[in-house]
């Protein structure tokens, strides 16, 4: 049994079906809540469009079979200690530093341009928890990044495999933050539903009918 909801149905979503698993140490279905985007709980298949996988969730995530829903045009979205996984179903795409992250505020720059020009080029993110997942460097195109003794951290990373896509990020998803935060939680889901529609930002929040900006 799912812990949480489903939220409402939203056909002009095209009727793609979206899975979220189990919350562990985030909750990423709370914000798909606050944007009134339909889900369902992940029950260990793949037959869906999207896969939202929250960080420390008890649910089984196999990484040749997520390997093989993204290389056929399935996007999946990750937090945090679900780096391994991530790392062991596309080991040449993206690689991880270890669970050495701190918890407090980080300043990021938000690289993306699309979400740059809705929010800014700066913004605060808030690590609630400490020793979170660091990225490398890698084929990924990074959307959000920080700066650590002079050198560059990725933060969130996007990269295509196959004819799917991977977001992954360092920081939690949870509907418990700052209006800042929550926003731009909101925003990286509709990132992702947009690539997974092949349509702008802007066209994908039209659509839900959701204000693109503050």
């Amino acid at each position: 049994m799912t812990e949480f909801p489903p939220g409402p149905n939203l056909a002009r979503l095209d009727n793609r079906k979206i899975y979220v698993t189990r919350p562990g140490f985030d909750n990423i279905g709370e914000i798909l809540i606050s944007m009134n985007v339909k889900f369902e709980a992940f029950d260990g298949s793949y037959d869906c469009a999207l896969l939202f996988i929250n960080c420390g969730t008890p649910d089984q995530i196999i990484p040749a079979a997520l390997a093989d829903f993204v290389s056929n045009g399935g996007c999946v979205y990750a937090s945090d200690h679900v780096d391994a996984t991530i790392a062991s179903a596309f080991p040449q795409l993206l690689s991880f530093g270890g669970h050495q992250g701190n918890p407090g505020s980080v300043k990021a720059s938000v690289i993306d341009p699309e979400l740059r020009d809705l929010i800014g080029r700066k913004l605060t993110i808030d690590f609630d928890m400490g020793s979170w997942a660091t990225i490398l460097p890698g084929k990924g195109e990074v959307i959000l990044e920080s700066r650590d003794s002079g050198v560059d951290r990725p933060l969130m990373v996007y990269a295509e495999y196959g004819k799917g896509a991977v977001f992954y990020t360092s920081f939690h998803n949870k509907a418990q933050t700052s209006a800042e935060e929550k926003r731009l939680l909101q925003l990286l889901v509709l990132k992702q539903l947009s690539v997974s529609t092949h349509s702008t930002l802007k066209q994908t929040g039209d659509s839900l009918g959701i204000s693109m900006r503050l």
